[in-house]
């Protein structure tokens, strides 16, 4: 055999490692998720103060962000409604969809400040965290001024391993367990959004 052939055989050989290296890594990665989110709380419902979690989970999201690769600022804005009594929820589940849902706003304000910037623009990120007694439902609110959702993914964002992140950057997980979570709490979530301008995920959940 020729050196010239041994030597495109290693390269060949070289390439396919690191392929199956970045895609056991983000099977890894996937797996994990998983396993976490199998773990997570006792699935007992017990009451719980809506506004408190909201503004507990939110406040640390936020903290976690600036203690993050790529921190800013952000204006945390909270409208919560006070005459909302305690209902029965998962605690330690629903800490993730509050969680899940303020990471995917701050990645969404990271990447219009980003375009800003190198427009020479300024832009001042903010967030709402907002809840309303609707008749017999509460309704939990998490609005950004951020970079929106495309409308041709709207409808794929909540699937299982879907993710606009590049690499390994998203396992696709978290929204689809965000959804998975609302719905075993006989919720519902909806999202609105316009490119450039805005996205608010919208939670509704029975007041019992």
């Amino acid at each position: 055999m020729r050196q010239e052939d041994i030597h495109d055989i290693l390269n060949d050989l070289e390439t396919n490692l690191k392929t199956i290296y970045k895609h056991g890594s983000r099977t890894d990665t996937i797996v994990k998720s998983m396993l976490e989110h199998s773990r997570g709380g006792s699935g007992v419902m017990e009451p719980n103060n809506v506004n408190e979690l909201l503004t507990e989970f939110g406040n640390l999201s936020y903290h976690g962000m600036r203690a993050g690769k790529e921190p800013m600022q952000v204006e945390m804005v909270y409208e919560l409604d006070d005459t909302i009594e305690d209902i029965p929820i998962v605690a330690e589940d629903f800490s993730r969809v509050i969680v899940n849902l303020c990471y995917n706003s701050f990645d969404a304000m990271r990447s219009k400040e980003n375009d800003m910037k190198e427009k020479g623009e300024e832009f001042d990120p903010k967030l709402i965290l907002r809840t309303r007694l609707r008749d017999n439902n509460i309704s939990i609110e998490i609005e950004d001024n951020g970079s929106g959702i495309p409308a041709e993914i709207k409808d794929k964002i909540l699937q299982p391993f879907f993710t606009t992140k590049k690499g390994t950057a998203g396992t696709g997980l978290g929204l689809s367990i965000t959804n998975e979570i609302i719905s075993a709490h006989g919720g519902s979530l909806q999202i609105d959004s316009e490119k450039d301008t805005f996205t608010r995920f919208s939670i509704v959940l029975p007041k019992t």
